[in-house]
């Protein structure tokens, strides 16, 4: 069992093992639960956009998506099919 501190701010250090094994890093959101009179920290869900960073990555040879999707909204625009006609 691992021991903390509470501050005189009411702030207390998460120790680096389970920093660690969590994978909790600096800004890293917490929900603090209250469950039959045990306090319970909680790593919230990293946001699930972030995760997908990278994963579908153009290769060399492809357009890139976003690239794809601005001459898409160019061809509706000069079709007038958004904003103002």
């Amino acid at each position: 069992m691992l021991k903390i501190t509470l501050s005189e701010k009411g702030q207390i250090v998460i120790p680096v093992e389970l920093r660690k094994r969590y994978g909790l890093k600096k800004g890293d959101k917490l929900v603090i639960e209250d469950r039959n009179g045990s306090i319970v920290l909680r790593p919230l869900p990293k946001h699930p956009f972030a995760e997908l960073r990278g994963k579908f990555k153009s290769l060399p040879d492809e357009e890139k998506l976003t690239t794809t999707l601005l001459k898409e909204r160019a061809l509706e625009r000069n079709r007038g099919l958004h904003g103002k006609s």
